[in-house]
């Protein structure tokens, strides 16, 4: 297994899919700071209204909601589109699949999609974090109050709320990929289940209207009012989505979570239920 995944990173870490949706973000945030730090050392300093320590610790997080974004997610499933389907495309499966057990190269790709992620994204965060403690020294102090435990806190909370958008995105990725075997096709239905989520609750109640009974259960089975709910937890209050008179749908964090989980399993499951079935030669 240990060399399914090394194969798949040794494969994948150079390639120009990984560059332009992965590697992107820390390349990016360096040229940001290094911008803003050249700026900073050439223009006058005024002060402005000084942040308060919390304020100035949850502004150092806002990285991690990228992978929850639109954007973001549409990255992530480009990104695992090539890692998925690309064997497709090259006509690779057959020079792979007699080495190792099919079940291995899908896990490893799922390793090794997720791992590429979430390095890209903590990398990016301490260059981030490393720019602002650069700034300080130019004029923008760092608030009295901030500590580095306080810091850790907040970064690690965020990197876990961005966690279910980001393995929930790979895992329906994988799946579109295995089942219809093309990149673009991959990418499309990903892009669409992004787009359907976030305009999920005006269409339940649009169609509430029409079948009150069987939208209300929709709502509740299907995962994309859940993946909002999610999102609103994080902020500090879950959606509660009124559907009608006396039909309001409010779940709490674990519920979401635990229903979201069970999508994300079924999904790889199914996964790998199709890959071990498929004619690859």
């Amino acid at each position: 297994m240990l060399d399914a995944v090394r194969a798949e990173a040794l494969k994948l870490r150079r390639h120009r899919a990984t560059w332009m949706m992965v590697w992107l973000y820390p390349i990016v945030t360096t040229l940001l700071v290094i911008g803003i730090l050249i700026y900073g050392a050439f223009s006058a300093h005024t002060t402005g209204e000084e942040r308060s320590a919390a304020k100035w610790i949850a502004d150092s997080a806002l990285l991690w909601k990228v992978p929850g974004s639109g954007p973001g997610r549409f990255l992530i499933a480009g990104f695992s589109a090539v890692v998925f389907a690309g064997e497709y495309g090259w006509n690779t499966w057959k020079l792979i699949i007699p080495a190792r057990a099919r079940w291995q190269l899908i896990a490893a790709k799922w390793v090794v999609a997720f791992g590429f992620v979430m390095i890209a994204f903590i990398a990016a965060d301490l260059i981030l974090l490393f720019g602002d403690w650069l700034g300080s020294f130019q004029g923008d102090r760092i608030p009295a109050g901030v500590t580095l435990g306080a810091v850790v806190e907040a970064h690690w909370q965020a990197a876990g709320n961005a966690l279910v958008p980001i393995l929930f995105t790979i895992a329906f990725a994988a799946l579109f990929a295995i089942l219809t075997q093309s990149i673009l096709a991959t990418v499309i239905l990903s892009i669409a289940i992004v787009v359907i989520e976030g305009l999920f609750p005006f269409i339940a109640l649009w169609a509430h209207q029409y079948a009150a009974g069987l939208v209300t259960a929709l709502v509740k089975f299907l995962p994309f009012y859940h993946m909002t709910n999610l999102a609103n937890w994080a902020k500090g209050t879950g959606l509660t989505l009124p559907l009608g008179p006396g039909d309001v749908v409010a779940f709490n964090w674990g519920a979401s979570l635990w229903i979201i989980t069970a999508w994300i399993l079924a999904a790889g499951a199914l996964t790998q239920f199709r890959f071990l079935r498929q004619d690859l030669n």
